[in-house]
Formats: structure tokens, sequence, C-alpha cells
């Protein structure tokens, strides 16, 4: 099997809202619908799941922070 990617998220400034419901891509919603199909789990607890285990593999972009920038910084 190959190695495990991390998932990336690029950074953007903070926002303050609280999130009770999430609209997903089509993509993203025909996969939470086999995998509930599959498991005769709830999409609800799927997504939740998925996102618990998957916080330690996201790999977080923030502007301004890049390796490159780090050692050669802009004019």
């Amino acid at each position: 099997m190959p190695p495990v990617k991390p998932i990336t998220l690029n950074a953007r400034p903070p926002q303050v809202e609280c999130i009770g419901a999430v609209r997903l891509t089509p993509e993203a919603e025909r996969v939470v619908h086999r995998l509930s199909y599959k498991t005769g789990l709830p999409i609800r607890q799927i997504v939740s799941e998925i996102i618990i285990q998957a916080e330690n593999l996201i790999e977080i972009n923030t502007p301004g922070t890049d390796e490159d920038d780090a050692i050669d910084p802009p004019n």
C-alpha cells in the first residue's frame, strides 16, 4: 500500500461562526451515501468520525509562512 498522503488545507484569517450544518459537494455526498449504505451508519456519524480521525492527517498552509519565504523573503 502506498504511504498515506496528508490532507492539505490552505488557511485564511479566522472568522467567528458556529456551524451546526455543513453543505457537502456532490462528490462528497456520494461518498458518504456509499459509506452509509455499506456500514448501516447514519451520515452524521460517518462525517463526524472522518473529521475527528483525519485531523492529524491535515497539513495547514498559512499564507506568508512558506518555507521558501522564510529563507528568501520577498523584497
